[in-house]
């Protein structure tokens, strides 16, 4: 089952493809839905981290297993995608399932393949489809205010009061902010895109479209970009020489792939670390929300490890690393033993003992 789930979405021709190819890399399982005459890509990529490979060897792990990222490339939105118009407005509400939405710009140049505006402009894409997203979440609030407004009639206190603080959320959206910087609390069962959490991928050619990407950037404020060269590590994702891949990409000046990267970015966005468990079967990670306790760690491994906890043992990845063996981290006092309330830190290494 994937950790986190993801969104692709972009107006027709940035390569959202090529990105989701790119991410879930060769060995993806990839499931293509038909849908009229649109379908969508889902498929869960593994998210590697040197940390668990080094760790994996150390302690002689049969086999490694990354924390994972499900991916869901939608078709390309098209204007009017936002009220509704076309298999846009549907593939939205797909959109409302997800973690976070991955919004692909385009930044490289190519005369054979055709943009729906006949030109390359990073940043009049980027703001097309965020419009599209404030106008579909502008119909929902103003679809609850109507129904509201019934309620208000006969004198329902809470529903009028509701009622206001939409009107202001309608008012924040009409002057072109998402709904992720209404300085008040949005009344839940209101699933708006705008709300969830969002990275923009500039799609970029080998030469990474340096002032393109930095335009992209400037408009998105706070919100991080991540450049990948798709095209280019879809094809890569084909091989089979790790070697190869890596010289490959050391030729356009990166040290990796664009997975861990991408992974890396939405982690941040989410509020997730890792953690790991380390045993002669397996090494695994296991994403947390960051600020999660010892006994929400043995959760997210099983329920019946949360209900039963006793204590962990704990240490860093750094220490267990540097002392190489279990018993060499006790003889430097380095495996600690912890409580429930104990909060895992990125990378941490946990042992639960439990009783059910």
């Amino acid at each position: 089952m994937a950790s986190l789930e993801i969104g692709i979405i972009g107006l027709p021709n940035v390569g959202k493809t090529s990105v989701f190819n790119a991410l879930t890399n060769a060995g993806a399982e990839v499931t293509s839905y038909a849908a009229t005459s649109v379908s969508k890509n889902v498929g869960v990529a593994a998210v590697p981290d040197a940390r668990l490979d080094k760790l994996a060897v150390l302690l002689a792990s049969r086999e490694t297993i990354y924390a994972t990222v499900e991916l869901c490339d939608v078709a390309g939105l098209v204007r009017g995608s936002g009220k509704g118009g076309g298999l846009g407005g549907e593939f939205l509400g797909n959109l409302r399932t997800m973690d976070a939405i991955l919004h692909v710009v385009r930044t490289f140049p190519d005369e054979d393949v055709f943009h729906v505006d006949g030109r390359v402009d990073p940043v009049a894409d980027a703001e097309a489809v965020d419009l599209e997203l404030l106008m579909a979440d502008h119909a929902i609030v103003e679809r609850r205010i109507e129904r509201l407004a019934k309620a208000g009639r006969t004198g329902d206190k809470a529903a009028i009061a509701e009622g206001a603080l939409l009107d202001r959320l309608l008012a924040h959206l009409d002057g072109g902010a998402p709904a992720r910087t209404f300085s008040e609390l949005i009344p839940a069962g209101i699933d708006l895109l705008t709300t969830k959490p969002l990275l923009y991928v500039a799609n970029t050619s080998e030469s990474g479209d340096g002032v393109a990407v930095e335009a992209l950037r400037e408009y998105a404020g706070v919100i991080e970009v991540v450049p990948v060269a798709a095209k280019f590590e879809a094809e890569l994702a084909e091989l089979d020489d790790d070697e190869e891949r890596a010289a490959f990409l050391a030729e356009i000046g990166q040290t990796e792939a664009s997975m861990p990267r991408v992974a890396r970015a939405a982690f941040r966005l989410l509020h997730l670390i890792q953690f790991f468990t380390i045993g002669p079967k397996e090494a695994r990670a296991w994403p947390l929300r960051d600020g999660s306790s010892a006994v929400d760690a043995a959760g997210k491994i099983h329920s019946d490890i949360a209900r039963g906890f006793i204590r962990a043992k704990v240490i860093s990845t750094s220490d267990m690393i540097a002392c190489e063996t279990n018993a060499e981290a006790v003889r430097r006092g380095q495996l600690r033993v912890e409580g429930r309330e104990y909060l895992i830190a990125d990378g941490d290494i946990i042992d639960v003992l439990f009783n059910v």
